[in-house]
């Protein structure tokens, strides 16, 4: 039977504002955006889609297709902008078991589910990409020609992607829950790069993640094996 799946995620709109003799972002709206700890600006958003209802009539999903839809622009302010720092990283996941706060910071960084680099100091999990239902990775710089006035004085303008990364596996799975995240690297606080942080206001619109998905009945020993899979995966993490 077929099933439309859906994840939901809000805008983001920060504000900078001094504080501590530089400058620190802080949320304009209220939404369900988080800050992550550390010496950067990473914000999260996350929820899940809840599966039990098919777990509970032995019910496996299946996934044809994902996408995302965005419900605006991304635009940046500034007094001055540097693009040696001054980029926004956004990482969208739906996987099959949870990841803690480390392990999507790591995520800004190493897309979750390859073999891992050679880096110490991160948490990169023990995923793979069964774990990754649908998995995105972008890179935004201001747009140069759109905004208005030269990057070393003031200016606006729009944030245009210049890589973009996906790496859906669309694994069936029978998990109970899927787990719903975005991530957000904003430019570096002025207490920690003062000469390199003149953005002043950052905006990206709210985002939907569509899963074309099916629900199917499979016989009894073929689920079993992927309810155990299921359950060994949410292990390992």
């Amino acid at each position: 039977m077929d099933r439309t799946l859906v994840a939901e995620f809000p805008w983001l709109i920060v504000e900078s504002t001094a504080s501590g003799g530089g400058f620190q972002f802080q949320q304009v709206y209220p939404t369900d955006s988080t800050i992550m700890s550390g010496s950067y600006q990473r914000y999260k958003q996350e929820m899940k889609i809840d599966l039990s209802g098919y777990v509970q009539s032995d019910l496996t999903v299946g996934f044809r297709r994902s996408f995302e839809q965005k419900g605006g622009i991304e635009y940046v302010e500034w007094d001055t902008y540097d693009p040696n720092s001054d980029y926004v990283l956004e990482t969208v996941l739906v996987s099959s078991v949870p990841l803690n706060d480390d392990q999507l910071i790591a995520a800004t960084s190493f897309s979750p589910g390859f073999t891992n680099p050679p880096v110490t100091g991160l948490d990169l999990g023990n995923f793979n990409r069964n774990h990754i239902i649908h998995g995105s990775y972008k890179v935004y710089y201001a747009n140069s020609i759109v905004g208005a006035g030269a990057f070393s004085t003031a200016g606006a303008g729009t944030l245009v992607p210049v890589h973009e990364n996906y790496f859906s596996s669309l694994e069936p799975t029978a998990a109970d829950c899927l787990y719903c995240y975005r991530v957000f690297f904003l430019p570096p606080e002025g207490t920690i790069f003062p000469a390199a942080n003149g953005v002043t206001n950052i905006s990206m619109p709210a985002l939907r993640v569509i899963l074309d998905s099916f629900t199917v009945e499979e016989p009894d020993l073929e689920y079993m094996m992927r309810l155990k899979r299921s359950y060994e995966l949410a292990n390992q993490v």
